[in-house]
């Protein structure tokens, strides 16, 4: 049987943060820490590291192979990627408990993840017994996540799509198609399949409202989930009350980590909706 590794973030500033997967230790880049200073004591001899100025990966210690991470719950693969990623966002973890957990009278629960990426919400869903769809516009991610299902027994429970998210919630919303839960982790900026472009702060809020349409009556919830400075969890919140008026339970933080020295990472904000 598989076993995972625990995440954890060891220390962060300079632009930087350093991570363990286990005992393999990353160093990579984090616009968040770009004015908080790093604990030198601290840091400890690095696994690999990601430069970004030259847009590769340094190993001083090759990557374990089949390294998963204990997501307390599901295992998902983490590798590096050539943009510095490496495959999910841990400060997403409380999201994934939040997915996992079934809303009460929606037996089974259909589930709609968009800019899915390599899946780690997907698989949440999924093994809290929803019937997943999984839509990215980038064809890598999704041979990614696909990979990741397998792994974790929950592929046959998910369909996966490479599609443009703006277009395939109007074809669903065509199509009469409902869905108990969505989830959206936008990017800042980003290209469809075909290669129209995505602009957080222009399409953001034509597509949540498509998207307050596709949900099916109550219970049903909304999980909208940010990294860039061009839109706010205050914002978020506040339309979603406007479009949603009463019966909306919301709830809105930053999303973030915390470090061995007991430091907090700023790394985002999530926005969630209940209806019940």
């Amino acid at each position: 049987m598989a076993h995972g590794v625990p995440y954890r973030l060891i220390d962060f500033g300079d632009g930087r943060k350093w991570e363990a997967l286990g005992d393999y230790v990353l160093d990579r880049p984090s616009p968040a820490a770009q004015r908080a200073k790093p604990i030198q004591h601290v840091r400890p001899a690095v696994d690999a590291r990601f430069d970004s100025v030259e847009k590769t990966w340094q190993f001083t210690t090759p990557w374990p192979r089949g390294l998963m991470i204990d997501c307390a719950g599901f295992l998902m693969p983490v590798s590096p990627t050539p943009f510095g990623h490496i495959g999910l966002f841990p400060e997403q973890f409380d999201n994934w408990a939040w997915l996992r957990r079934q809303l009460p009278s929606a037996q089974p629960q259909q589930a709609l993840n968009l800019f899915a990426y390599t899946g780690a919400s997907s698989i949440a869903m999924a093994v809290g017994g929803a019937q997943v769809v999984h839509v990215d516009a980038a064809k890598p991610n999704v041979q990614a996540a696909k990979r990741a299902a397998e792994l974790s027994g929950t592929d046959t429970t998910i369909r996966f799509l490479v599609d443009d998210a703006s277009k395939f919630v109007v074809r669903e919303l065509r199509r009469g198609n409902r869905y108990q839960t969505i989830v959206l982790d936008p990017p800042a900026y980003g290209h469809g399949p075909r290669g129209k472009a995505w602009r957080l702060e222009r399409d953001l809020y034509p597509l949540l409202s498509n998207c307050l349409q596709l949900l099916s009556p109550p219970p049903c919830r909304l999980l909208v989930t940010g990294h860039s400075e061009s839109v706010n969890q205050q914002e978020v919140a506040a339309w979603l009350q406007g479009q949603a008026g009463r019966g909306i339970q919301l709830q809105h933080k930053p999303m973030r980590l915390q470090s061995s020295q007991q430091r907090w990472l700023d790394c985002g904000f999530l926005v969630r909706a209940t209806w019940r």
